[in-house]
């Protein structure tokens, strides 16, 4: 009988069952496949599953995460039922590391993990904030709301250099920016802390090491994903604004407390409360007076915005060529009403990976990154700051009567409102197109494998920025204005495009000795190298405030530059991987590096790592005595790793070098100059981290339980400072490798997943605190007069230093007591209302003493500003198609400073005060939050303990509760339908108009951070 008649004679049944697990409770998700073939099912809620048209011959494979895989032959059977074992599933994971995989049980380095699932749906810019708070030691910062200028930042266990030390990121292999991929395009990323870990990347490892793993297709039909959500975003914790009257009395005190004067009569406070009169005319001046009650806030932002993200996929294939086809669109929206204010984002990206045989296979991952950020030429912090503080009483428009010709009123401040709509715009453009290819050759000698990788990425980026000039006066326009912005107007352009490319090979081989020794050696080889071109031109006092053009200037009034930069990376590596039934780890790595940075004498570098580990839980006498741990290994580490990346080594700062300038006119015409601005530096070389680890990891209940705790040390000896340098040099010198830092710490992670039939549900928590400590750095010891102190050796990096105090004055009876004994040389008067700071030194005299640690006077150490205890806390829930998850994350301790301006109003007459000051100290008001206020002076508000922020805080990060709609398998798969919500809520200490987490410093130009309401679906055919 030929094939086609033994075809014509095959059986094929109808197959329906149940899945159920070892309890006989119903397993939902459990994908059924017939073995062979692309004909798959998955079972529903209640564990059924239905096929048509199998073979009788035909074997069954029942797979879902959580259990060992199941073998069914179907024969003549048409209802099956199957009982599936549960899997110590976390046994057999396997992790992303450098150059290659490894079984999570075999590690020996620290390294976290996490699926891009658990980062999907969130209403969050990029994939760097839907971490936050997900992986112990691993810190996210950001400093402001502000769409596409958010300052996102990733730090992997603190800093180790006062230089800096961001986080080396690779996608499938490439740098990138992890701000700009798209988060649903994520499969996984593994984070490398230790310097056993990440040493196989040498000199660009000292800030850990993110590999960023995409999704990639299947064999399999045809399947198309589609995810989509709509964003409601308010804005939360922000200044707010008094009415007018109350503003004004808040200027009259202080007016009256500084100078014996007020500016306003009590009748003329009652003109701001009449809404029928708003102005009229100074008889004295060509001026209008105003005695308006204009809400800013209202008038020029947006409490509530809006944001939307859509990303559709495609893939499918077979074993011998599959494919994975992505796109995603991103917009966001700011506060501000006019103008421009927005952040836009696409990503495409091809996975594509094909079997020519059995020996050769060959990868392309092709991507395209497009971002346009708009915001108003003026600035957006400049803008918020004026809504903010502008008076109140100032209408936003001028007096029907005005004959200026001028909509919009500046007569007392500028008229944000005005320059929203119409000062100018700055665009900015960044592209990024990116494509590799990946040859490997496998197994044509058992165990070895070879892989030769090429890459490029290319950006591209345009920046423009057209400033309009504004001028508002007061009742004529024959005088001089009032006030003016974006004066003189003007155009700034700057194009540039970078290449940076890389080659490497790899050679891998994986052999047995016996039965239970296991080794893997690798080798290979890198060569990084970049460059950039920029040109950038601008001019000011064009003819026309309509028209931006380079040629709408005058010859003097232009300005042009370009800028090259270009470095090179080589590299040599290798690891060496040994196990005894996987009982008895060893690793080592090697890197050595050479940077074209560098001065020949200093550029190569070798970064040596080696880590080894014990599974306890391997041992017979451990295996029979305590049979609920599924895994227990101690492991300990020890490596170097380099930084020899940023702005603090240059790419020729071994060659002295020109630079030019063009601001030095002679007879009318613009000459150029030329000076070299700094000394070389051949001795100048790699920073290098010593890194220590010890780990220990558990699992429990065949996995449902486990747990890492790790401890470390990292030590960068040979740090890059500036030394003192005498005053007649008349020239900068280079940076020397001469200085040193400690940072050490410990995290922790506890998780637990389980399901007990249709319900499933997972807990987890993860800990971790990071200390620093200048050890050495040039003698360097001034704490000035208090603040935020950058370095200072014995201390931590961006230490807080202030005064003590002990509350307000009461009475001027206690001022006068006080002060009879001690001196304030910054206010000679103190009396009722004002700070009393506390004389620690006992010398009579309240000040910084020599300015030092050593003689600080009445200075003590406040804290740092660097967060420590940061912990994440999140819980999921899955029942019968329905799903819930939150998560919440904060710090425990940190201290930062708000300028000074900010906290004090009236310290410049036209910062005006918020609601937050009207808890001002007056007699009526003796417990109250604030000193008396005081214009032009800043006498209560020196640092110290009573404004240093106590940046704790606790945010219900994200909420999500969605439901999987039931629909006939045959034509969708899945559809879910969700809510997401992100920073819902928090709790802190801080200041009532700041997010714990902005940055040191911040002013009233800070841009609001927002509360997100996402509603979203999730569809795959």
């Amino acid at each position: 009988m030929n094939k086609a008649d033994r075809l014509l004679v095959k059986s094929f049944v109808d197959i329906s069952g149940v899945v159920t697990d070892a309890k006989g409770l119903a397993l939902p998700g459990v994908g059924v496949k017939v073995k062979g073939t692309q004909k798959v099912a998955v079972t529903d809620e209640d564990g059924k599953f239905a096929l048509k048209g199998v073979d009788k011959d035909a074997v069954l494979v029942f797979t879902s995460i959580g259990f060992k895989p199941k073998e069914v032959t179907v024969g003549e059977q048409t209802s099956i039922r199957v009982s599936l074992e549960e899997d110590a599933q976390g046994l057999n994971e396997v992790v992303v590391v450098g150059y290659g995989t490894q079984k999570k049980v075999n590690l020996t380095g620290a390294v976290a993990a996490i699926s891009g699932a658990e980062l999907m749906n969130r209403p969050v810019p990029n994939v760097t904030s839907a971490l936050q708070g997900r992986v112990s030691g691993v810190v996210i910062t950001r400093n402001n709301g502000q769409p596409g200028q958010e300052n996102y930042g990733l730090r992997i266990r603190g800093t180790n250099s006062i230089n800096g030390s961001a986080a080396l990121v690779l996608v499938d292999g490439i740098e990138m920016d992890l701000n700009l991929i798209n988060p649903d395009d994520v499969d996984n990323i593994s984070f490398l802390k230790d310097a056993a870990a990440s040493a196989i990347y040498g000199a660009r490892a000292a800030g850990g090491v993110v590999l960023v793993t995409t999704k990639k297709s299947t064999s399999g039909k045809t399947r198309v994903n589609f995810n989509s959500y709509y964003s409601i975003n308010v804005t939360a914790r922000q200044p707010k604004r008094l009415n007018s009257w109350d503003e004004q009395t808040l200027i009259d005190e202080a007016r009256f407390n500084a100078t014996g004067a007020r500016e306003f009569t009590p009748e003329q406070i009652e003109w701001l409360k009449n809404p029928n009169f708003n102005y009229r005319p100074n008889l004295t001046s060509n001026r209008w007076e105003y005695f308006d009650n204009t809400d800013w806030i209202k008038a020029g932002m947006s409490t509530v915005n809006h944001a939307q993200n859509h990303s559709v996929s495609v893939g499918g294939g077979s074993k011998e060529l599959n494919y994975l086809l992505s796109g995603s669109f991103q917009t966001r929206d700011g506060v501000l009403r006019y103008g421009p204010d927005d952040n836009s984002r696409y990503n495409f990206k091809l996975n594509l990976n094909t079997e020519l045989n059995k020996y050769v296979s060959v990868g392309l991952v092709a991507g395209y990154i497009g971002q346009v950020t708009n915001s108003n030429s003026f600035s957006t912090g400049n803008i918020v700051s004026a809504l903010y503080r502008v008076r109140t009483r100032q209408s936003l428009y001028t007096p029907p009567e005005d004959t200026t010709g001028q909509p919009y009123n500046g007569d007392l401040q500028i008229n944000a409102v005005d320059i929203e709509k119409n000062a100018g715009f700055t665009r900015a453009i960044y592209e990024s197109f990116t494509g590799k290819v990946d040859l490997t050759v496998k197994d044509f000698i058992k165990g070895l494998r070879i892989n030769a990788v090429a890459w490029r990425n290319q950006d591209n980026y345009n920046y423009e920025q057209d400033r309009r000039s504004l001028n508002w006066y007061g009742r004529s326009n024959t005088e001089a204005p009032r006030f003016s912005a974006n004066v003189p107007n003007g155009i700034s352009l700057t194009k540039n495009r970078g290449y940076h490319d890389n080659l490497q090979t790899t050679v891998t081989y994986d052999f047995k000795l016996g039965n239970k020794h296991n080794f893997t050696v690798l080798g290979g080889a890198a060569y990084d190298q970049y460059r950039k071109d920029e040109v950038s031109a601008g001019a000011t006092n064009l003819y026309s405030n309509d028209s931006f053009s380079l040629n709408f200037s005058d010859l003097l009034n232009r300005t042009n530059g370009d800028n090259v930069e270009a470095y090179a990376f080589g590299s040599l590596f290798g690891r060496f991987n040994y196990n005894y039934d996987e009982k008895y780890l060893f690793e080592s790595t090697v890197r050595y590096d050479g940077s074209s940075r560098l001065s020949p004498s200093a550029r190569w570098n070798l970064f040596p790592s080696f880590s080894a580990g014990w599974r306890i839980s391997e041992e017979n006498f451990f295996k029979s005595n305590v049979p609920v741990v599924s895994n227990l290994k101690l492991r300990a580490s020890w490596g170097q790793v380099g930084n020899a990346v940023g702005t603090d080594i240059g790419n020729y700062d071994y060659i002295a070098t020109l630079s030019s300038g063009s601001n030095l006119v002679l007879n009318g015409l613009k000459t150029n100059y030329f000076y070299q601005g700094v000394l070389p530096s051949v001795d100048k070389t790699w920073e290098t981290v010593q890194s220590s680890n010890i780990g220990i990891d558990l699992g429990m209940f065949k996995e449902r339980l486990t747990s890492t705790v790790e401890f470390y040390d990292n030590r960068n000896k040979n740090m890059l400072i500036l030394l003192n340098k005498p005053n007649i040099i008349g020239i900068d010198v280079s940076k020397t490798n001469s200085g040193e830092l400690k940072s050490w710490g410990w995290e922790a992670e506890l998780k637990w997943r389980d399901r007990i039939g249709n319900f499933g549900y997972n807990v987890g928590v993860n800990f971790s605190d990071n200390q620093n400590k200048l050890i050495k750095m040039a003698g360097k010891n001034l704490i000035g007069t208090g603040g935020v102190v950058q370095a200072i050796e014995g201390y931590p990096l961006n230490s807080v230093w202030g005064y003590r105090t002990a509350g307000i004055f009461q009475s001027a009876d206690e001022a006068n007591a006080y002060k009879a004994k001690v001196s304030y040389p910054f206010f000679a008067n103190p009396t009722a209302g004002d700070i009393k700071y506390l004389d620690l030194n006992g010398d009579g005299v309240i000040n910084a003493g020599g300015g030092t640690p050593e003689n600080p006077g009445d200075l003590v150490y406040l804290g740092n500003t660097s967060a420590r205890y940061s912990y994440g806390f999140d819980v999921g829930a899955s029942w019968k198609g329905f799903d819930f998850s939150v998560a919440f994350q904060g710090t425990l301790k940190r201290s930062f400073l708000i300028a000074t301006e900010t906290l004090a109003p009236l310290n410049g007459t036209a910062n005006m005060p918020w609601t937050i000051h009207m808890d001002r100290w007056t007699p009526e008001n003796p417990n109250a939050f604030f000193p008396r206020m005081y214009q032009t002076s800043d006498h209560n508000y020196k640092p110290s303990d009573r404004w240093t922020q106590n940046g704790s805080y606790i945010r219900l990060k994200n909420l999500q509760v969605g439901y999987k709609v039931p629909f006939n398998k045959k034509y969708i798969q899945n559809v879910r339908i969700y809510f997401s919500g992100q920073d819902l809520w928090e709790s802190t200490k801080v200041l009532s108009v700041f997010d714990p987490e902005v940055s040191n410093g911040v002013n009233s130009q800070a841009y609001p951070f927002y509360r997100s309401y996402a509603f979203g679906l999730n569809v795959t055919l």
